[in-house]
């Protein structure tokens, strides 16, 4: 959860960053509190999010039970069922 957070919290800042310059707002004063909220998430990410994403690996999941095909649904055969080998020649 912690980093869907981050993600999303660098997502909006991202946003927020390229609606600032697309506008013709984003001055020295507004690059520089960028720079320091720039600053801050990094530091977030080192301090909440890497130790989460190094240390707990995910849990394996358990393989899925194939379902078996209905009869009709099968693909046909490459080679003729053994059956018909009975009348070949001697």
């Amino acid at each position: 959860m912690l980093i869907k957070v981050y993600w999303s919290t660098w997502g909006f800042f991202g946003l927020v960053t390229i609606l600032l310059f697309a506008t013709g707002n984003l001055t020295m004063l507004s690059a520089v509190v960028l720079g320091f909220i720039a600053f801050g998430l990094t530091f977030m990410g080192m301090m909440g999010v890497l130790p989460t994403m190094v240390s707990h690996p995910p849990a394996p999941k358990a393989p899925r039970a194939e379902k078996a095909k209905p009869v009709a649904m099968q693909p046909m055969r490459k080679t003729p069922a053994r059956a018909f080998s009975i009348f070949k020649s001697a």
